[in-house]
């Protein structure tokens, strides 16, 4: 079952299976998949299993996915809670949800002394309900290239 090497010689392709008996790691060649042999440690009989296929993403494939998943919170919040800026810091846009969260606690907070700080608030809340509406209308390779490979922050 093991199998056996040689100095001098080209490694070969070997797979590492579990005896399904005594929990044994056991080397064989891809060329034995399939077949019933017999575990060297416990003389147990299986069916050694067929190899799987496994595609290696591309490099910027896994960070591309990732970014689109957040897609969906980002648009809702951009429309539930605009003002407070969390849309942008869910795409990792961190001064621009500063500052829309800034102008609208300071809208608000001086709003109820003045009115035009009020319609600031009002606003900003409005930017970030579109700007949930624009993500949620976007593509998937859209939204990508706009916001991570372009990174507009606005708009």
């Amino acid at each position: 079952m093991m199998e056996p090497k040689y100095p001098g010689q080209p490694p070969t392709p070997s797979m590492t299976v579990q005896c399904p008996h005594c929990s044994a790691q056991l080397t064989i060649a891809p060329s034995q998949a399939g077949q019933v042999a017999a575990c060297s440690h416990c003389d147990g009989k299986f069916q050694l299993p067929l190899p799987t296929a496994f595609v290696q993403p591309e490099p910027g494939q896994l960070v591309r996915k990732e970014f689109v998943d957040k897609k969906l919170a980002a648009g809702l919040c951009g429309i539930l809670l605009g003002g407070f800026g969390v849309h942008k810091f869910i795409l990792g846009f961190n001064n621009a949800g500063i500052i829309m969260l800034c102008v609208w606690l300071a809208g608000t907070f001086f709003g109820l002394c003045i009115v035009v700080p009020l319609l600031l608030s009002l606003a900003i809340q409005v930017i970030g309900t579109v700007e949930g509406i624009l993500y949620l209308t976007k593509s998937d390779e859209e939204f990508y290239q706009t916001y991570a490979i372009e990174k507009r922050e606005w708009f």
